[in-house]
């Protein structure tokens, strides 16, 4: 069943890349993967399950952000892995794509939520705790405003102001966010 699962999810990746969320149909994965629809249907309910489930799967394969022992650079790198791929991979078109069912869909948007969402928030916590330890961040630092804060720049590029999702853009993020969250000043590289 895996190897039918992995089919449906590469066959929905390229559809995707061909033409976004609103051309993906059930039926053009199932005939890509090779699959009947009714496999399709016993695992997702509809093209927006399926294009989430390609979403979570890039998500799920983000690596850690390595220790640099510098919570500024950490949090850098994090912003920065996701700028890149929603600026240069099929992951941005997909958000773009979801946005609006996200909205309509309770069901659909609180997997996101759970899948999607909930992974972000814990690097973020993770990354707030090597921080409060090394005395970069108050012990009181509000974690999902943070999260917030370093995130909600990007997706406001990437679905409202179309703003480029440029190679500064996590650094100058946060070196706005972090001074809030600081137990000390923060020396930026400029």
């Amino acid at each position: 069943m895996n190897d039918k699962r992995t089919a449906i999810l590469d066959a929905t990746r390229e559809l995707l890349a061909e033409g976004g969320v609103h051309g993906l149909t059930v039926e053009g994965v199932a005939a890509r993967a090779g699959v009947a629809k009714t496999t399709i249907y016993r695992r997702w309910r509809s093209k927006d399950e399926l294009a989430l489930a390609v979403l979570i799967d890039m998500v799920e394969q983000f690596v850690a952000t390595p220790d640099l022992d510098d919570t500024r650079g950490e949090l850098i790198a994090f912003v920065g892995a996701a700028v890149r791929i929603l600026g240069t991979t099929l992951m941005g078109r997909v958000m773009q794509g979801l946005v609006s069912d996200l909205a309509a869909d309770p069901k659909l948007a609180r997997a996101f939520r759970e899948r999607v969402v909930a992974t972000r928030i814990a690097e973020v916590h993770r990354l707030v705790e090597r921080g409060i330890e090394r005395g970069d961040l108050r012990p009181d630092t509000d974690r999902e405003l943070l999260h917030e804060l370093l995130f909600g720049p990007v997706y406001y590029r990437l679905m409202l102001s179309g703003a480029p999702l440029d190679d500064g853009l996590a650094e100058r993020i946060v070196d706005a966010a972090l001074p809030a969250f600081a137990s000390r000043p923060v020396a930026s590289a400029r």
